[in-house]
């Protein structure tokens, strides 16, 4: 059974989590930090049009996100939990040589600290495939499958 904490599984909400009893459990959480990056331009957010042009991928972004991934499988361990990274992913407002940097980054975060992960959406604002065309968005599909 997949478990997550309050908040939309928030990363915030980690350090509250309450582990029911009994075995067969999987933690999962949901992330998209820096949340003003993630989300730029997205129409439900409000004041993320404010947030459009920002980049990401230089060694202090890097250093910004490293710490969350810990985090979660510090969590993992302390509660003897797998966890599942269960969404992730940067809104299509946002430039696509940014978005797959950060995916990648995320992705291999994720397999460095052994948790796994799900993309957080297929074919629509955060896809990696494009269903207009048929086709994947390459930069996403390399940042995902890590070549």
């Amino acid at each position: 059974m997949i478990i997550g904490p309050a908040e939309m599984n928030g990363l915030d909400a980690l350090p509250a989590f309450a582990v029911p009893a009994g075995g067969n459990l999987i933690a999962s959480i949901h992330y998209y930090a820096p949340f003003e990056f993630t989300h730029q331009g997205a129409g439900w957010v409000p004041g993320a049009g404010r947030w459009l042009g920002r980049t990401w991928g230089g060694a202090a972004d890097e250093d910004a996100v490293r710490g969350d991934p810990a985090k979660v499988a510090s969590c993992g361990r302390e509660h003897r939990l797998p966890v599942f990274i269960g969404e992730f992913g940067v809104f299509s407002a946002a430039d696509m040589v940014s978005r797959a940097r950060w995916t990648a980054f995320v992705r291999a975060e994720a397999e460095r600290l052994g948790l796994s992960w799900a993309y957080g959406e297929f074919g629509t604002d955060f896809g990696a495939f494009d269903p207009d065309r048929g086709e994947w968005r390459e930069p996403l599909r390399r940042a995902l499958l890590g070549d």
